[in-house]
């Protein structure tokens, strides 16, 4: 496979995400690319008789230099041909994350959010995912290398709010935004996940 269509959550993540998806029957993705999280998610969400809604513009990398440029048909090719077997268990929406405004609040038993990861943003889509998300439901995301109070404050200043919110191998805009709405959430790998059902969001 082209190493510009490579999966970009490893096997440590796929197990985690088996298993917060497991009997989840409603379940949306903010940020999709080629697939990985939603394979990892869809045979349980198939097995609850559930469906995935995968929401991405497609278009992460249309700023970078042409060697590195992929074109959104190209993303979105690769994905339906990926997800085919599945194809009745899942919606792709071409879109921005905002799109999932317009489903009923409260409707999901999981948001997984891996779109963009600057500050602002992740928060942001966090604020979408709690519109989704019914109490009792789990809200988890990628990108989450470590905990906020194991970050270099400095650096989390400097870098949260970038573009990519990330320095170095940390991603200072996915911990300090998840920091500053759930506290320290659960984690393994690099999902995080916190469940709403006690929540005070």
């Amino acid at each position: 496979m082209d190493n510009k269509f490579i999966d970009r959550i490893d096997e440590l993540d796929w197990k985690v995400l088996q298993e917060l998806s497991k009997g989840k029957k409603t379940v949306f993705e903010f940020g999709t690319f080629i697939g990985g999280s939603a394979m990892a998610m869809l045979p349980q969400i198939k097995e609850a008789g559930g469906h995935l809604w995968c929401i991405d513009h497609f278009r992460d990398n249309v700023s970078q230099p042409p060697e590195l440029h992929i074109h959104p048909y190209e993303v979105v090719a690769r994905l339906l041909v990926r997800v085919e077997s599945y194809h009745d268990t899942i919606t792709v929406i071409v879109g921005d994350v905002t799109e999932a405004l317009n489903f009923p609040k409260g409707m999901a038993d999981l948001v997984f959010i891996d779109a963009a990861h600057s500050y602002s943003m992740v928060k942001r889509d966090i604020g979408i995912a709690l519109h989704l998300c019914k109490q009792g439901g789990t809200i988890c995301g990628h990108d989450y290398v470590q905990h906020y109070e194991d970050c270099d404050q400095n650096l989390m200043e400097k870098y949260a709010d970038t573009e990519s919110g990330y320095f170095r191998g940390v991603t200072y805009g996915v911990i300090r935004a998840v920091n500053e709405v759930f506290g320290k959430p659960q984690n393994e790998g690099a999902i995080w996940w916190v469940n709403t059902e006690s929540s005070h969001y």
